[in-house]
């Protein structure tokens, strides 16, 4: 008890020795301690401190470590550096010095070793005091230091000098100085000083510098969610990035170390591939090796994008032959290895779980490569059994070790010898279960020499005795069978008579008979063993082979318009993936068509089938185990299409009509029997059926006819299944033989020096009969006689004409022929001349297509090259869909201009366009566009399908799976981004979006998973939509529409176009400083009035957007609203001005407050304090007035008194008060001090 009071005595007389003459001091910068040596420092000096601290460093080892410091003080203070747990006595490896350019100074620790681990202390001094500060180094060591004994260590550092020797390291590639800058441009900022080391940039500063000056002066084109490339366990290298492309016929190129790399875009297994879904372009190095490490560039044309590194080490080692399992006698020497495909020498070696070092027992070794390992195990036993590993870092192989006991009778007469001597001898029973053969033996002998007994007659009677040991020769084996076939698991054991118990799974599942070998009649027989059975479910989907055979021989075939039910169960190892197609595309549920899926069986489900749903259906079973495809065929019968028309009045007169018409392009799945006829005279209502024809006759003649009478002739085609819908023809008048009307006037088709040769196309009127031929005639231009060409009716609409003379200029007409006569004569051809005709016009050129839409497409190009005498009339556009191989023109006339927009397209259907020139001899070669042009679809803007079945809030059980699936619906298929908080999603969480719905799948919920989930849909013209709250309203305008109100308008929120449920909320303010309060609520329109105006108040107004999930940002005005007040005459009589007496007794604002801290630390009380004049602060501790006190720091800094104590001890506890006084009284405030613990 004395000891410790002198020692508390002592401690106490020295810490007031030392605050007489140091005082501590506090820095601005955490985790530096100022002690002051004097009391009072001259003006323009001050004591060290520290501007920037060095920071705790963890590096590598065999790196070197740099810790920097700035300090400051006047005089400068002089800066030296300590460690705490050792010395720094080598000036090669510990180095200081001081950098006048950025004012450090700086510590460098050389290759650093696992000594270097320590708490590194910087000192600052000057004459008046000094800053000490500190920062940690701790090394992360090695593999070889970490695991590998000394021996090894120093033969693998042997066998790296000897590769060094034999095969020098070829000299490092120079790397293009701009690829480093385009390199720092894309690298994160934690990795600049990595990538200047590596590259000789010493310049830091001035490295950050031209970074910025580049980004200025550089247009670059930059890619979003750039991924830096990175190596996976399966040994590829892939980066990737996200960017649109201006020009889609932009070429990318991919360049390593400057050098361009070939790779391909639909092949997964070339050294370098490209893949691309969208906006995202990932580019994948297969089978990486260290000769791939290097700096890879991705450029569009001439333009950089994205630079990134692999690093050598960052390539995992990869296995050319693994380990393999090996079984040996005890005793033996057991010898395992592999090869590496890349060196590395620093493995390791692990028995299960324990490291394996180099000794006696096991020999490790390296070839000089540092391909091959080797392991060799002396002399092994029963506790050799088990797993070995050789680990590299990134990837392992592994490999079991069977150590099967010797066959020797010496052995099993010993084992049978003591067994006799424990059932005799029960102390030796503890012995036996421990299985300490040589204390067992011993023991044996020295009871056999107690009893007097001899070992021949202990050996005649081990017969009687039960057998220590069944052996097992052949373990069991894993089996891999097929659900419903038969598996054989078979083991040998060292005995007969032995009866098996089979477990599977822990669980007995009965006795079975075992294959034994032969064994020695001196064997011990009945020992009882435990066998486990390994049998893995091998069991891909399987379907009935009877419901199989129907599916797949036999049609399923129902009515139009009845219910369709397809299931067909199976069974199989779960999860099983079930997927309907037809004709090769995957079904998806709609109004008619839903496919339901389950464990056990997949359904699909047509509530009213038609005859589109005919055809080849595949349903696809999988899990991980198999894929069985099943095709079956779906036939709908219904009725016919109505025939094809139009109805072809082949000859009509005043006692019959011949009308025809081809066969309906569906029969309904049944052929068509035959056609109903029927005929409406005009004005007339009914239908009277003429009669029918058979299938095969498409022409029907009724003489049911009227001289001068109209009639309409309608069919129906009929089947099995009934008659189909009407074709009905246009009126047909039964007159008189009638001759035909005018054809168009003809065309040049090509001309000569006394030839001309012209086409024509028939009259759209026939007459009462068919035409029979054709008269042409001539005439030269200017001329009005027209001269018959020939004197016989032309069967063709075709005519070449002679004996013609050059230079004149012709037209020609065309008359139509039938049996009334000869008809109306076409009007006049265009003039041509006799004369040789000019060649056509060659290819038009630079065709390309200039825009499309769902339904038109845009095409431009430019005018052939002009040739001697060659003039372009015009252009023709010809279009053919990709199913379709006839051409079709797309205008009747010639086009003049060289662009031209085809119309009337299909969405999503496939064309092929080409142009041809025209002249005056007629078309030229075609050019055509190199390859189909597809019809988008429709442009949908991106909008969410929001219902009452989507939630905006979600409370999961931690563990629970979250899925939050989103249906939307947009045209093109837009890009779907999933936001937390506003920040990419952590890679647990997974995003399926296919068929107009999006979906967050996160297995297992985290609590780190909670927050705000951001949906965004965003199309390739630039509209975005987000499921989150509402955007903003529009501008706020304020208007006096009634006098004393205000009436508030707002555009509305571009949300309201999808938003079924938003509403806004109006919110008033009457001045800047005030709060707001809501004056309208639930409000739908974009308009509110206000009537509870003040006049000559300011009122500020804001309207927010609100939904289910929240409240938008603000919109409001920014000029205040005043209702003008009117003003009333009024006269003021000033007061004569009294003088404010400000004076006032002292007053506490903030009271002492009790304080308890421990023993060591530091203690700060203080207080806010009031008064005019200013009043006098006196602090007291259990009534003595501390001002003199230089323990103590007393300050008032504006009212606020504070009483500091450094390193507080237990006589500092007590009871504190401060006083303020001043003329006009006195104030006082108390408060306690509790110290805590014991001093040292």
């Amino acid at each position: 008890m004395w000891c410790k009071i002198c020692l508390i005595h002592e401690r106490r007389s020295l810490k007031g020795n030392q605050r007489a003459g140091k005082w501590k001091m506090k820095s601005a910068v955490p985790g530096v301690s100022i002690t002051q040596f004097v009391d009072r420092i001259p003006a323009g000096c001050s004591t060290p401190d520290f501007e920037r601290k060095p920071v705790t460093l963890s590096l590598q080892e065999g790196k070197n470590a740099i810790f920097r410091a700035v300090v400051k003080g006047a005089p400068t203070p002089e800066v030296k550096w300590k460690r705490a747990k050792g010395e720094m006595n080598d000036p090669t490896r510990y180095q200081t010095y001081f950098n006048p350019a950025t004012n450090e100074f700086i510590l460098q620790i050389n290759k650093l070793t696992a000594d270097d681990t320590d708490l590194y202390r910087c000192f600052a001094v000057n004459e008046y005091g000094e800053a000490v500060c500190s920062a940690g180094l701790r090394i992360i060591q090695g593999r070889i230091r970490r695991f590998c004994s000394p021996k090894l260590k120093k033969k693998l550092k042997d066998y790296k000098k000897m590769l060094r020797k034999r095969a020098p390291q070829p000299q490092a590639k120079q790397v293009d100085k701009e690829a480093v800058w385009q390199l720092l441009l894309h690298a994160d900022k934690k990795d600049y000083e990595r990538i200047c080391i590596k590259y000789g940039i010493s310049d830091f500063r001035g490295m950050l510098k031209k970074l910025q000056e580049i980004r200025r002066t550089t247009e670059l084109a930059h890619g979003e969610n750039l991924q830096h490339i990175m190596v996976t366990k399966d040994g590829k290298a892939v980066l990737s990035l996200e960017m649109e492309l201006k020009n889609s016929n932009s070429k990318i190129y991919l360049l390593k170390d400057g050098e361009k790399l070939r790779y391909g875009t639909g092949d997964e297994y070339r050294k370098h591939c490209l893949k691309q879904v969208g906006k995202k372009y990932t580019f994948i190095v297969n089978d990486v090796h260290p000769e791939d490490a290097g700096l890879y560039q991705v450029k569009v044309e001439d333009v950089p994008v994205f630079s990134t590194e692999l690093d050598a080490e960052a390539i995992p080692v990869r296995f050319q032959q693994p380990l393999r399992d090996t079984r040996c006698h005890e005793g033996e020497d057991v010898v395992f290895g592999c090869t590496l495909r890349t060196p590395c020498y620093d493995a390791v070696w692990l028995h299960k779980t324990h490291l394996l070092e180099e000794s006696g027992k096991h020999q490790i070794s390296v070839s000089p490569d540092g391909l091959t390992h080797q392991l060799i195990i002396k002399n092994a036993d029963p506790s050799d059994n088990g797993m070995y590993t050789l680990d590299t870092g990134i990837c392992s192989s592994n490999a079991w070790l069977i150590v099967e006991f010797e066959k020797s009778s010496k052995a099993v007469s010993l084992c049978q010898l003591a067994r006799s001597i424990l059932v005799q001898s029960p102390v030796m029973t503890a012995v036996y279960f421990f299985k300490i053969r040589f204390l067992l033996t011993c023991m044996c002998i020295f009871v056999c020499m107690l009893l007097s007994v001899s070992l021949c007659s202990l050996y005649t009677s081990f017969s009687e005795l039960p057998a220590l040991r069944c052996r097992v020769d052949k373990p069991l084996v894993d089996v891999r069978v097929v659900k419903g076939k038969s598996a054989e698991l078979a083991c040998t054991v060292s005995s007969k008579d032995v009866q098996g118990t089979w477990f599977k799974d822990g669980l007995k599942v009965g006795v079975a008979q075992l294959l034994f070998s032969l064994i020695n009649s001196d064997q011990i027989s009945n020992p009882r063993i435990l066998l486990l059975l390994n049998y893995l479910d091998h069991n891909p989907p399987q379907v009935d082979q009877v419901l199989l055979k129907n599916l797949t021989n036999v049609p399923t075939v129902t009515k139009a318009g009845q219910k369709v039910k397809i299931k067909i169960p199976f069974e199989g190892q779960l999860p099983i993936r079930a997927t309907w197609l037809k004709d090769g595309m995957e079904l998806i549920d709609d109004t008619r068509i839903r496919v339901d899926k389950a464990d056990t069986f997949t359904m699909l489900s047509i509530s009213s089938s038609e005859r589109k749903d005919c055809g080849d259906y595949k349903i696809r079973l999988k899990n991980d185990h198999g894929v069985l495809e099943i095709n079956l065929k779906l036939v709908v019968i219904d009725k016919p299409e109505q025939p094809t028309g139009p109805i072809k009045v082949i000859e009509s007169s005043s006692s019959d009509i011949t009308i025809q018409w081809k066969p309906p392009k569906d029969d309904g799945g049944k052929p068509v029997q035959n056609y109903i006829i029927q005929m409406q005279q005009v004005g007339k209502e009914e239908w009277v059926t003429l009669g029918e024809t058979p299938k095969t006759c498409t022409t029907f003649t009724t003489n049911k006819v009227e001289q001068d009478m109209g009639y309409y002739f309608r069919l129906r085609a009929v089947n099995v299944e009934g008659a189909s819908e009407p074709l009905e023809s246009d009126e047909v008048k039964a007159a008189s033989k009638a001759i035909p009307g005018p054809p168009d006037p003809p065309e040049i088709v090509s001309t000569g020096k006394e030839t001309i040769t012209i086409s024509w196309k028939a009259p759209h009127n026939t007459g009462s009969s068919r035409i029979v031929g054709y008269l042409v005639q001539k005439r030269k231009k200017g001329a009005s006689t027209w001269v018959p060409v020939t004197n016989m009716p032309v069967a063709d609409r075709k005519l070449k004409m002679t004996n013609l003379k050059m230079g004149l200029q012709y037209e020609f007409r065309v008359a139509a022929v039938n049996a009334a006569g000869v008809g109306e004569a076409s009007a006049a051809s265009q003039p041509a001349f006799a004369r040789d005709s000019t060649e056509p016009p060659g290819q038009v050129r630079d065709l390309r297509v200039a825009s499309h839409d769902s339904t038109s497409i845009t095409l431009t190009w430019k005018a052939p090259e002009t040739k001697d005498g060659i003039d372009v009339k015009g252009y023709e556009v010809e279009m053919r869909s990709y199913v379709n191989p006839n051409w079709t023109k797309c205008s009747v006339l010639p086009i003049k201009a060289t662009t031209y927009t085809v119309k009337g397209l299909q969405a999503k259907e496939l064309y092929f366009l080409r142009v041809r020139a025209i002249n005056d001899s007629g078309p030229g070669e075609a050019a055509e566009l190199e390859t189909f042009v597809e019809a988008p679809p429709p442009v949908v803007p991106p909008r969410f399908l929001i219902n009452d079945r989507v939630k905006s809030f979600l409370v999961i059980k931690a563990g629970n799976t979250i899925r939050v699936p989103m249906r939307f619906e947009a045209s093109p298929d837009p890009v779907v981004t999933w936001l937390k908080d506003g920040h990419p999603l952590p890679q647990r969480a997974k995003i399926n979006t296919e068929h107009g719905t999006t979906q967050l799948l996160i297995e297992a919920a985290e609590f780190s998973d909670t927050g705000t989930y951001t949906v965004e849909l965003q199309n390739g013209s630039g509209n975005k939509e987000s499921f989150n709250i509402p955007q903003s309203p529009g501008p706020v305008v304020l208007e006096e529409n009634v006098p004393k109100t205000v009436t508030v308008t707002w555009e509305p929120s571009p949300s309201e176009k999808w938003e079924s449920d938003l509403y806004y909320t109006v919110l008033k303010r009457e001045s800047q400083k005030g709060s707001w309060h809501t004056v309208g609520d639930m409000i739908y329109t974009n308009k509110f009035t206000y009537t509870k105006l003040i006049p000559g108040r300011d009122y500020y107004f804001r309207v927010v957007a609100k939904n289910c999930l929240g409240t938008s940002g603000p919109s409001e005005n920014v000029d205040p609203w005043r209702l003008k007040k009117q003003k009333a005459d009024f006269q003021i009589r000033q007061r004569e001005y009294r003088g404010v007496n400000q004076n006032q007794p002292p007053r506490f604002l903030v009271q002492l407050k009790p304080h308890t801290v421990t023993i060591g630390t530091e203690c700060q009380m203080s207080c806010a304090v009031t008064g005019h004049p200013q009043p006098k602060i006196t602090w007291y501790k259990d009534g003595r007035d501390l001002s003199k006190d230089p323990t103590y720091l007393c300050k008032n800094i504006f009212g606020v008194c504070s009483l500091m104590i450094l390193g507080v001890i237990k006589n500092d506890e007590g009871e504190y008060m401060v006083e303020a006084s001043n003329a006009l009284g006195r104030a006082f405030s108390k408060a306690s001090l509790t110290i805590t613990g014991n001093n040292l």
